[in-house]
């Protein structure tokens, strides 16, 4: 271990992202990311430092904990932005894949989404299916990993 601390702290914070609600889930990972930020940094900094003591490990052991972080950081991001950047078209593939509401017709208009035949009551804005689309994908990861 190069800082226990920091990564006791590290594996806590990815636990929690792991066990999040659907609520907690998008500020679980930005937590756990400003921590992988900071690991990184550290291990950035003690690239620098030349290994004459048993405290500062060897070069390669440096470079593969920072491969393995960024690795780390790079799916976290990738996993936090699809819970939070979600197109109007992203939202429709998603409502047909799981026939929100009963339909799998849903199509995405000027106006906003809504399933093909609805009247103006079934109209959501993009922005209301964005958000919800979210939601569900959300709550999709959250109970994968129950």
């Amino acid at each position: 271990m190069l800082y226990p601390q920091l990564e006791q702290r590290l594996q806590a914070s990815k636990y929690a992202v792991n066990r999040a609600t659907s609520e907690s889930i998008v500020e679980q990972c930005r937590q756990y990311l400003a921590l992988l930020a900071e690991y990184r940094g550290r291990l950035y900094e003690l690239q620098g430092v030349p290994s004459l003591t048993e405290e500062v490990p060897d070069r390669k052991t440096i470079r593969e904990a920072i491969e393995a972080t960024t690795r780390e950081r790079n799916s976290t991001q990738l996993l936090l932005l699809s819970f939070t950047t979600v197109s109007g078209y992203e939202a429709v593939e998603l409502f047909n894949q799981r026939k929100y509401a009963g339909h799998d017709d849903w199509e995405l208009r000027a106006s906003g989404v809504k399933f093909r035949g609805g009247d103006d009551s079934d109209l959501m804005t993009i922005q209301e299916a964005v958000d919800l689309a979210g939601i569900l994908r959300r709550e999709d990861y959250v109970a994968q990993n129950a």
